[in-house]
C-alpha cells in the first residue's frame, strides 16, 4: 500500500481538484485512511478530532534504532590507518610547499645580493681605474720642471732626535706594574 500526503498550504482549492479516482484505480492513499485501515474499522462515533489524536500519539511515539554494531577489527584498523596517512600525507604536503616557498625566497634573495655585489665589482674596478689615471697624472706632473717637485735622494733625508723623557710623580706610580693574587705581573689593558 503506498500513501500520500496532502499538504493544507497546497496553492491549489479544493475546488479545484480533482476528484480522486476509488480505491479499485488508484495506488496512493492518504495517510488519514491508511491509518484508519491499520487501526480497525472506522466506528459510527468516529471523528476528525479522534484521528487527530491518533495521530499526536502516534508522532510522540519514538523509535529507537538498534545499537550500532560493533565494526570488525580488521576495519578499524583500516581505518585508523586512513586516519593516520591522511595525517601523514598533510603534514608532507605542508613540508614540501614551506621548503619551496623558502627555496624560492633563498633563490629570490641570493639573486639581488648577487646584483649587489657585481655592482660594488664595477664600482671597485672603476675606483682603481681613476686612482691609477690620477697616480699617472701625478708621475707625470713630477717629471716637469716647472713644479718645483725634485726627485728623492737619501741625502735630504731628515732625521729627527727622540725627545728625552721626563717622569712626574704620578706617572712613576701608575707605571709600575700591579701584582695579582697569584703573584704574576699583571699586564696594562692599554693606554
Amino acid at each position: 500500500m503506498t500513501a500520500a500526503i496532502r499538504s493544507p498550504d497546497s496553492p491549489r482549492s479544493r475546488s479545484t481538484r480533482k476528484p480522486s479516482a476509488g480505491p479499485a484505480k488508484s495506488k496512493v492513499t492518504s495517510i488519514a485512511r491508511a491509518r484508519r485501515a491499520k487501526t480497525g474499522p472506522v466506528l459510527p462515533n468516529y471523528s476528525p478530532a479522534d484521528e487527530q489524536a491518533q495521530v499526536r500519539q502516534s508522532a510522540s511515539v519514538i523509535k529507537v534504532l538498534p545499537d550500532r554494531q560493533q565494526q570488525p577489527m580488521w576495519l578499524r584498523s583500516l581505518l585508523q590507518a586512513q586516519r593516520a596517512s591522511s595525517v601523514a600525507a598533510l603534514m608532507l604536503l605542508g613540508g614540501a610547499l614551506s621548503l619551496y616557498g623558502l627555496t624560492v625566497y633563498g633563490e629570490q634573495r641570493w639573486s639581488q645580493e648577487y646584483q649587489k655585489l657585481e655592482t660594488l665589482r664595477l664600482r671597485e674596478q672603476q675606483l682603481s681605474a681613476s686612482s691609477e689615471v690620477l697616480k699617472h697624472q701625478l708621475a707625470k706632473e713630477a717629471q716637469n720642471p716647472e713644479t718645483g717637485l725634485a726627485p728623492q735622494n737619501p741625502g735630504n733625508t731628515i732625521f729627527l732626535q727622540p725627545a728625552p723623557e721626563t717622569r712626574s710623580p704620578l706617572t712613576t706610580q701608575n707605571s709600575q706594574p700591579a701584582l695579582k693574587k697569584g703573584g704574576g705581573v699583571e699586564t696594562p689593558l692599554g693606554y
